[in-house]
């Protein structure tokens, strides 16, 4: 049997994925000790939803906490800027 939690996020974060990109994670769906987390992502060029591994996102920093908001080294696909 699997068991599995579903937690909903109360401060939704910005997220990016390299296929679909840009996206708000409003869900994480905890699996057990053998699998990474999961997050439910609405994306706002399609407005769809998508259950994407955590491995699959780039989460942006606060900058009002000292963080970049940029994480360095993440290659973003061009027609993701034009759709903000």
């Amino acid at each position: 049997m699997i068991v599995q939690t579903i937690h909903e996020i109360l401060n939704p974060f910005d997220v990016y994925e390299k296929k679909h990109g840009y996206g708000v994670a409003l869900f994480m769906i905890a699996g057990s000790i053998h699998s990474n987390p999961q997050f439910i992502v609405k994306f706002y060029k399609t407005g769809i939803l998508r259950t994407v591994d955590q491995n699959d996102l780039v989460v942006y920093g606060n900058p009002t906490a000292g963080e970049k908001l940029n994480p360095e080294g993440i290659q973003v696909r061009k027609q993701d800027v034009e759709c903000l």
